[in-house]
């Protein structure tokens, strides 16, 4: 902190003892603060970057729910620690949206493969009218299908399919599960699966419309967004044909807007900002549910009672906080609320090569300024040096990671049997999966990942001051504006 601080310090110096300068030196460079009377000057610069750097890391987040006793002040700064951690490595943060996804789809599959809806058993008037008899007289306790197929009958029927948006509002909290005699807490979509199977809750009836009004989505503030986003790539484009130079933050601005961009496509169906969660209640117990439950439910929980369904691991505040030794994340247990940092588990298809290639592109991003005019030549081969770093420490991270990922899962060892033993099924030993999960952090990976971590921290922290650093003295031709005119086709 007191390195980044001097530097800092040495930044508004810079600008304070060149005041009244903005005046070329013999290199071709306009030092200190330069005004824009003819041209953009460092304020232009500045405020185009530093608003478009805001909206790509504030309003893009989406965070989960937060627990019910939180008050406006923790929800602020829960937002302002994963602003930040947006600025030192937003790819993370992409990698987070991706997950997310890949959850939200394979819980869409589940659903669909639990197969709970009437329009799968009734295609006609007479047959769902047979349908609704036959669960009357059943006395059935899902009541919530009988008035489903009501709704079909006088076409007042709401699809409540179970959707992508769905399972993105149940994996953020949005459903807090109110067992009878027992203290409330958020499950995600595998588990209110789980619960609606067993019989012990009945499927909510909520449309995707109904989970989407939940969000506090603001359309101007996602138009606002779009458009300053778009107008900053036109503006680097438009420098780029004309040869005008390129700054520092500029590059790394346009670095954040991709990652923006690709963040949106990933959260589109994820609910913004919501704050009241769907309570579901049961008129079983958490005691009677684990005892039917049988011995996989027989251990102490961590995070909530369903863990022997899924625990929410692997989690930076739960379990890997807790392990390094550091402070934790909510201490209530069960979990008041699903954290936001569940490590994704995106696996080894296409959104997995597209996380890894996009992550290189990110990183390779901050190679375009390789041959930059620097204030000096020390900044100029300190950039190369922690580009190449966070390019080397990304590539080791994901490397280790999917190698790791596919332990935990057992996806190597499923490889293996279907090559070398025709095992269609790929089974492996129970007792085995059961030893990998307790130790999802292996001691090999802590010993390769921390230096690897802090290389990249220190070469992220480099970056994002130099990018300040460098605005005391630009190239000449960096506050010329983007003549527009050359664009329109002259007759």
């Amino acid at each position: 902190m007191a390195s980044v601080s001097g530097l800092l310090l040495l930044f508004l110096t810079s600008f304070v003892a060149a005041a009244d300068g903005g005046n070329d030196n013999s290199h071709g460079r306009r030092d200190g603060w330069v005004s824009q009377p003819d041209g953009r000057g460092t304020f232009d610069i500045l405020w185009s970057c530093l608003i478009t750097i805001f909206l790509c890391t504030w309003v893009s987040l989406h965070l989960n729910v937060p627990a019910s006793h939180e008050k406006y002040r923790h929800l602020f700064f829960r937002k302002m620690r994963w602003m930040v951690q947006a600025i030192m490595a937003p790819e993370f943060v992409l990698a987070f949206a991706i997950g997310q996804k890949v959850e939200a789809k394979k819980s869409v599959q589940q659903f669909r493969d639990l197969d709970l809806h009437p329009e799968h058993t009734f295609r006609t008037v007479d047959s769902a009218l047979s349908e609704r008899s036959r669960l009357q007289d059943a006395g059935n306790r899902v009541s919530g299908l009988i008035s489903k197929i009501d709704m079909k009958l006088h076409g007042e029927e709401k699809d409540t399919r179970w959707s992508i948006r769905h399972a993105f509002y149940a994996n953020m909290g949005g459903f807090v599960f109110h067992a009878r005699q027992s203290a409330p807490f958020p499950i995600n979509g595998k588990q209110l699966h789980w619960l609606i199977k067993q019989g012990y809750v009945e499927y909510p009836m909520l449309t995707s419309k109904d989970c989407w009004d939940k969000s506090k989505a603001d359309g101007f503030q996602k138009s606002l967004t779009c458009l300053q986003t778009g107008w900053f790539i036109i503006q680097i484009v438009g420098r780029a044909i004309q040869k005008l130079p390129i700054t520092t933050l500029e590059i790394t601005t346009l670095s954040f807007v991709l990652c923006t961009l690709v963040m949106y496509t990933q959260w589109a169906n994820k609910p913004l900002d919501v704050e009241s969660p769907t309570v579901i209640t049961s008129s079983r117990s958490i005691a009677e549910i684990l005892i039917e439950a049988g011995p996989a439910a027989s251990q102490p929980f961590k995070q909530t009672p369903l863990d022997f369904i899924d625990n929410q691991s692997p989690s930076w505040l739960t379990e890997v906080q807790p392990h390094l030794r550091f402070r934790t994340g909510p201490t209530m247990r069960p979990l008041p609320r699903l954290t936001n940092d569940r490590f994704p588990v995106i696996g080894a298809g296409p959104d997995a090569v597209f996380l890894f290639l996009f992550t290189m592109a990110f990183c390779g991003l901050h190679f375009v300024a390789w041959d930059f005019s620097f204030p000096s030549h020390l900044e100029r081969d300190l950039w190369r040096a922690a580009s190449i770093a966070i390019s080397a420490c990304a590539f080791i991270f994901w490397v280790c990671e999917t190698y790791q990922d596919g332990h935990r899962l057992g996806r190597w060892e499923r490889w293996y049997a279907k090559l070398f033993h025709g095992d269609r099924n790929g089974r492996i030993n129970t007792m085995e999966k059961i030893r990998r999960n307790r130790r999802f952090i292996p001691v090999w990976e802590v010993i390769l990942m921390t230096p690897v971590t802090v290389v990249y921290t220190v070469a992220r922290t480099y970056i994002v001051v130099e990018v300040f650093l460098s605005q005391r003295s630009l190239p000449v031709g960096a506050f010329d504006t983007v003549q527009w005119s050359e664009f329109v086709p002259h007759f």
